[in-house]
């Protein structure tokens, strides 16, 4: 941060590398601590104007972020809030699909046909059906640019036998809050990978988090729900390819560069 400023920003980093960010709470953001989804875009001022015509509100308006972006916080007309970031000398995380780093970002919402105009209307997303409930949004092309960085990216969806057409080009899911959580607001959620979902649930409760779901089994996946000392809650997720036989998982791809 600028010499003098109250706020703080720190970059989390991986062998040197950017995979996320930690900073106090910027103005209009929720009270209780979250961990925020960026969608990368060319012109943020643009999208706060695409945000107001399609029913969504501009918490933050676009500011320049010193050299290294213009960012924006807006919410979706059910109040799901998310940032955009235009980037300029800061390309974003530098490292994802791997142990530590984002893995998936995931749209909550009651109101799926609404959130599939809205977000198509603004970054142009498609959606994917994957059947028994699972639904993606896609960009065509998305996949050759995470190609980019991960060479490998293909080949280990080929190899897993259950990635379907499209599944490169994914770049969120799309999840329903069912009616069994009346008191849960729309909001978008992050997952990141780990190497040991069991050892991570332990970890954080003796760093005085608060494990919200015990790590359990799930299509291609074992995975963990957690909330940090602060109330910011994550999912942590370790590729198991043994239990592809439960059915079709997203956390095979990540959805953010």
């Amino acid at each position: 941060m600028p010499p003098g400023s109250a706020a703080k920003y720190f970059i989390a980093r991986l062998r040197g590398c950017d995979v996320a960010a930690v900073g106090s709470q910027s103005e209009g953001a929720p009270r209780t601590a979250v961990w925020n989804t960026y969608v990368w875009v060319e012109s943020a001022d643009e999208i706060a104007a695409k945000v107001l015509n399609a029913g969504g509100r501009v918490v933050m308006d676009p500011a320049d972020v010193v050299d290294a972006g213009r960012s924006a916080v807006f919410t979706d007309p059910e109040g799901a809030a998310f940032f955009v970031w235009q980037a300029k000398r800061h390309k974003g995380a530098r490292i994802v699909n791997e142990p530590g780093s984002l893995n998936f970002n995931s749209l909550n919402t009651r109101d799926a046909e609404g959130a599939k105009s809205f977000y198509g209307s603004l970054f142009g997303w498609e959606t994917l059906d994957l059947g028994g409930g699972i639904e993606m949004w896609w960009l065509p092309g998305y996949g050759d640019f995470l190609a980019q960085s991960d060479p490998e990216l293909r080949k280990r969806q080929a190899d897993s036998g259950a990635a379907p057409e499209g599944f490169a080009d994914v770049v969120a899911t799309l999840n329903p809050i069912g009616d069994v959580q009346p008191d849960i607001p729309a909001n978008w959620s992050v997952t990141f990978a780990v190497d040991d979902a069991d050892a991570t649930a332990e970890r954080a409760a003796a760093l005085g988090g608060r494990v919200v779901v015990a790590p359990f089994d799930a299509p291609w996946v074992r995975m963990t729900v957690i909330t940090d000392p602060q109330g910011a809650t994550f999912t942590a997720s370790k590729f198991v390819p043994e239990n592809q036989g439960l059915g079709i998982q997203p956390d095979l791809h990540v959805n953010a560069a």
